[in-house]
């Protein structure tokens, strides 16, 4: 007995299920007064309602559930939609389909016309006017219409092929279809209405491309003709009473299907009042949170345009800035606009704004959030990574993986997160000088409005380049005790006049179209390879290495001078000291019999304790010391403080200490 192979998928092995004779297309009249069903009913436009009743298999069926409708609750409100079957010919796949996801090449990262994959902007997410029951789609022309559809269905095709399982079942569960207007503003062609899959794109396009219609205004259109539609009824149903093939069963059993039709919106105070943002609301609660959703990268996406959208309704964003923070418009309409085109410009307005703690802000986010998403509670995180979704649309070009670096990027912020900035548009060389002022001032302190901008500007170019990653875990990787995220690498050099340095050289190498971003000195001059051959650039294990984390130097490669000297014996110190932390927990892990810490039931010899207390003690206050005459060191005094005078006279205030020692400088001496 032959046996299924055990690799193989259930979905191999559908069983076709029987087909039946196609109903005869309705006649003008039935179809009419259905429609003006709809329009009494639900104030649908007259055209928008023809466009349904069209579609429609029965409109005698349409009219029975036009006398009760379904009700669908969402956040915020209720859709009204009517069940019925319709002519598969008659609908239009998304052309906008979410899934298409990264495949879209948004004016703000490729212009318009540089290649087939870019040929024209996205198309931009449908609209309404307030509750009116259909949505509003705006392209270009036919043409870019018919490359938009063409894309959507490629990339559906390739991500979730339902045609195998159609060809033996047919579309078996409802689609959900809204009447939609397509205005042509560019090459003035008349409007086009096609009733428009808001849920069951995929199966539409698989059922589309099993009839050979593909998915275009071209095939929606043949499909309008009522001789067509009579032709292939009639050729359909003559090939099953004489025994139809194979592909004419197929297309037997996709002809017809199920769906939903929105054709209503009942708005409840306090929820979205526009129809196109519950019925995105509607399909979103679908998607965002089910186990195979459209993927992390269109579900922010999503969830990111949706806020933008809210605050531009609520007056937080007029439309030009919108559209410029969600991508929407190239660097050349940017710069017209007199709107920076400097992405990391646009990255730090961004994130600012996601992270701001303003109440309004704050209240859109959520509840563009929560119109379709079940989370309730919206962390700084979920902020954080809403805002990286449109920060990475910035990110085009070959070979780059928008998906990995979105992933880096959402922990790339880190002070920038925890302590809000207000971002200007003021050029790069200008905030660096300010963070270096802020510094200078206060070295050890929290970094200021200007530190926090320029670390926000900093992190695009070093993770959209892949300078900088994410967790490099323990294979390959030098710094195997360093899991620090972007952003903690990024705090780090914020603490430092060289990070500062740094940090505005990436911005300006990547601003300046830079492939490789190159490294600096302490004094911001570039630094050359070792063997002085070339300019040292940019890799995440020299940036680890450079500006290590707190309490773990990295040993230099030489010690030549007395500076890699001390920064070889500060490496050996702070391994020394990670020593001793893993000693101490060493010994309070020794247990008793019942369990307790062994140590402190019995101590430890006295005479050793004592020893081992002052070696600590005159460690700290060594410590202590140096760390204070690094601070004054980079506060730019060249005052010494003298070994001696320390322990004698300022050792219990060692703030006293080095304050006295800068009384007696000079406005020169302090600014020498």
């Amino acid at each position: 007995m032959s046996t299924i192979n055990e690799t193989t998928a259930v979905h191999d092995h559908v069983p076709p299920r029987p087909v039946s004779k196609l109903p005869e297309l309705a006649p003008i009249a039935a179809r009419r007064k259905a429609a003006e069903k709809l329009v009494e009913v639900f104030g649908l436009e007259p055209a928008a309602a023809t466009n349904v009743a069209d579609a429609v298999v029965d409109p005698a069926e349409l009219r029975r559930s036009i006398e009760i409708p379904t009700q669908l609750a969402i956040t915020g409100g209720t859709l009204l939609a009517v069940r019925a079957r319709v002519w598969t010919r008659r609908t239009l796949s998304d052309i906008r389909n979410p899934r298409i996801g990264d495949a879209r090449r948004h004016p703000i990262a490729v212009e318009p016309g540089t290649d087939e994959e870019s040929r024209f902007a996205p198309v931009g997410d449908p609209t309404s006017d307030g509750a009116t029951p259909h949505l509003e789609v705006e392209i270009e022309s036919t043409e870019h219409m018919t490359w938009a559809s063409a894309l959507a269905a490629r990339t559906v095709l390739a991500t979730n092929d339902w045609r195998y399982s159609i060809r033996n079942q047919g579309v078996l569960t409802e689609v959900w279809l809204v009447p939609t207007r397509y205005t042509h503003t560019a090459d003035g062609s008349p409007e086009f209405w096609a009733v428009t899959t808001a849920e069951g794109s995929s199966r539409t396009t698989a059922a589309h491309d099993i009839l050979g219609v593909g998915n275009s205004v071209e095939a929606v259109v043949k499909a309008a003709s009522d001789t067509l539609m009579r032709s292939r009824i009639k050729e359909l149903n003559t090939a099953f009473e004489q025994g139809p093939t194979v592909k004419q069963s197929e297309a037997l059993r996709c002809e017809t299907m199920p769906a939903l039709i929105l054709v209503g919106y009942q708005p409840l105070p306090g929820g979205p009042d526009r129809f196109s943002s519950a019925v995105k609301s509607l399909v979103a609660l679908r998607h965002v949170d089910a186990p195979k959703a459209w993927g992390d990268g269109p579900e922010l996406e999503s969830l990111a345009d949706e806020a933008l959208i809210v605050m531009e309704d609520r007056g937080i964003l007029t439309p030009l800035r919108r559209r410029w923070l969600a991508g929407a418009i190239s660097r050349t309409q940017a710069k017209a606009a007199h709107l920076p085109t400097d992405p990391a410009i646009r990255a730090a307005e961004i994130i600012a704004l996601f992270t701001n703690d303003e109440q309004e802000v704050r209240d859109a986010i959520r509840d563009a959030v929560t119109r379709q998403s079940t989370r309730k509670r919206i962390t700084k995180n979920v902020r954080v990574n809403l805002a990286v979704a449109l920060i990475a649309r910035s990110v085009a070009g070959e070979g780059t993986n928008p998906d990995r670096i979105r992933r880096y990027m959402q922990h790339a912020f880190v002070s920038v997160r925890d302590n809000h900035f207000k971002p200007t548009h003021r050029d790069n060389d200008a905030v660096f000088a300010d963070a270096l002022n802020e510094f200078d001032v206060d070295p050890a302190g929290t970094p200021g409005p200007a530190r926090l901008e320029l670390a926000a500007r900093a992190a695009y170019p070093l993770i959209a380049t892949l300078s900088l990653w994410a967790d490099r875990g323990t294979q390959n990787n030098p710094n195997v005790d360093d899991r620090r995220r972007p952003g903690e690498v990024i705090d780090t050099m914020l603490a430092s006049r060289h990070g500062i340095h740094q940090l505005h050289r990436a911005i300006a190498d990547h601003s300046s179209g830079l492939s490789a971003l190159r490294a600096v000195t302490d004094d911001g001059s570039i630094r050359l390879t070792e063997d002085r051959a070339q300019e040292q650039t940019l890799n995440d294990i020299y940036l680890r290495s450079t500006f290590p984390k707190a309490g773990s130097p990295t040993r230099p490669t030489n010690t030549d001078t007395p500076d890699d000297a001390l920064h070889d014996a500060a490496a050996g110190l702070g391994a020394a000291i990670r020593g001793l932390e893993k000693a101490m927990a060493d010994i309070r892990a020794v247990k008793a019999a019942d369990g307790t810490d062994h140590v402190e039931t019995v101590g430890i010899d006295r005479n050793h304790v004592r020893e081992w207390k002052t070696l600590l003690d005159d460690a700290t206050s060594d410590l202590e010391f140096w760390g204070r005459i690094w601070e004054r060191r980079n506060r730019g005094s060249r005052t010494t403080v003298q070994r001696d005078d320390w322990d004698t006279e300022y050792h219990e205030d060692p703030d006293q200490a080095l304050d006295a020692w800068g009384d007696g400088d000079t406005d020169d001496e302090a600014g020498a």
